[in-house]
């Protein structure tokens, strides 16, 4: 994949392109909540003139509830208030104030309630007769989908709305969450195809429609494929970005959950735990099992020290709690990869299995195909002592200069050894040790 770089310098056209919450007038603190002039990021962007027909409460009401998730603070409240919203019917015919409401709603982790929203919002007139309310359920519905790991559901539903002259608008944040579903089906190559389609591939202006979710969508496509450093910066152009935006909640993008196994494939483990360790405290300061299972994960991976399959134990069931199938075979892979290293081959193929059996109900393509070639590799020859060691310092990013000055080896024999544990295992070079290591355990 060609090598990509983005802007991540915030200019007036990108505080522009947040929806205007200059509509509440007012001071911060009460229904007027907003700063004349002040801007919230949305994902997606409304025809101004389709706002001008909402109630300016009614804006601020639901820019408020989004406000507070972003900022990553007073869940609870923040959901009482979206139901609130949600509960009112003479509302439910405004696009725009249901599109808040519900990416809100997503961000709390209530995937079941927006899911049931979308359901009845497709039945209703209002909805069903305006182009602009198609395309923004579409989208919900595809987010629901993506969320909850059904890649195939949502890669049709944006795959068919972007062939159909979507609004320039939300055209990037479709095509965005369109990679993040090809991924998920492991069709990679149509994921680059889009990139490539949709002029994603180079330099990203800053001010450029929802580019926090194109960088979060690329940076995951370099990762699939193996492309540590492409990922790592985009995952961390991203973060620059939503941090100038006052977005701290990693439920609007988890981009330090992402950067840290993106950090840990460059080799840079200091940067990976730090990472780890702010994207935790962000987690539970919000509150919402996704978050916090995936800053787990990450926090265990980033460490790999005694704790590390506790934690994982943990992700693994908030994942699970949280419908998050996609994340949940990724955490039962790695808990896996622990038992596996730690003498335990058996409770590792038990969680591999497990992985794979939550892969075929999601058609979770890209994991299905890497959870098998783990069991497959169940029955390899056993790596010796040394090869096992030298094989987990070169999986934690060392070189084999450092390896050999930590094992007091010459550079020729963790060489050597390497090349037994590349030909035990069946796969081509240190990118693939990650997964292959999962199920391997000393013979000596």
């Amino acid at each position: 994949m060609m090598k990509t770089t983005a802007s991540v310098r915030p200019t007036a056209a990108t505080r522009a392109a947040a929806a205007p919450a200059a509509a509440c007038g007012g001071t911060r603190g009460g229904p007027g909540l907003f700063r004349e002039g002040s801007a919230i990021y949305i994902p997606g962007r409304l025809d101004p003139a389709d706002t001008e027909r909402i109630p300016p409460d009614e804006v601020c009401l639901s820019l408020h509830s989004l406000e507070l998730a972003h900022l990553g603070v007073r869940r609870a409240a923040v959901h009482e208030q979206v139901e609130s919203i949600l509960g009112q019917k003479d509302r439910r015919g405004h696009a725009y104030c249901m599109w808040l409401a519900l990416l809100t709603l997503l961000y709390t982790g209530d995937l079941p309630s927006a899911h049931e929203e979308c359901r009845q919002l497709a039945r209703d007139p209002r909805w069903l007769g305006s182009p602009q309310h198609q395309v923004m359920l579409t989208l919900l519905r595809a987010r629901i989908s993506l969320l909850a790991g059904d890649g195939v559901k949502a890669a049709g539903l944006l795959a068919d709305a972007l062939g159909q002259d979507m609004p320039e608008s939300v055209s990037r944040l479709a095509a965005a969450w369109l990679i993040e579903a090809q991924i998920l089906t492991g069709r990679l190559d149509d994921a680059h195809r889009t990139l490539l389609q949709q002029e994603l591939a180079g330099r990203l202006a800053a001010d450029m429609p929802d580019v926090v979710h194109v960088l979060a969508a690329r940076g995951s496509l370099h990762m699939a494929t193996g492309h540590f450093q492409h990922a790592l910066d985009d995952f961390t152009a991203c973060g620059r970005l939503l941090v100038t935006w006052n977005v701290a909640n990693p439920a609007v993008i988890p981009w330090r959950s992402r950067a840290v196994f993106a950090a840990l494939g460059t080799g840079r483990r200091d940067l990976a735990a730090a990472l780890a360790d702010d994207e935790l405290t962000a987690a539970r300061t919000w509150g919402s099992p996704r978050g916090i299972g995936l800053a787990l994960h990450a926090v265990a991976v980033a460490r790999g020290d005694g704790p590390a399959v506790a934690l994982l134990e943990e992700a693994v069931d908030l994942l699970d709690l949280a419908h998050a199938r996609g994340e949940l075979i990724h955490a039962l892979h790695d808990l896996a990869t622990l038992h596996g290293e730690r003498g335990d081959p058996a409770a590792g193929r038990g969680r591999l299995e497990t992985a794979a059996a939550v892969a075929r109900e999601s058609r979770n393509g890209l994991w299905l195909d890497r959870i098998r070639a783990s069991l497959d590799r169940q029955d390899v020859p056993l790596l010796t002592s040394q090869e096992l060691r030298i094989s987990r310092l070169a999986r934690s990013g060392y070189s084999n200069r450092e390896i050999a000055e930590s094992l007091f080896l010459a550079v020729r024999t963790v060489e050597f050894h390497l090349s037994s544990v590349y030909r035990k295992l069946g796969i081509s070079g240190r990118r693939e040790l990650h997964s292959a290591l999962g199920s391997v355990h000393s013979g000596q």
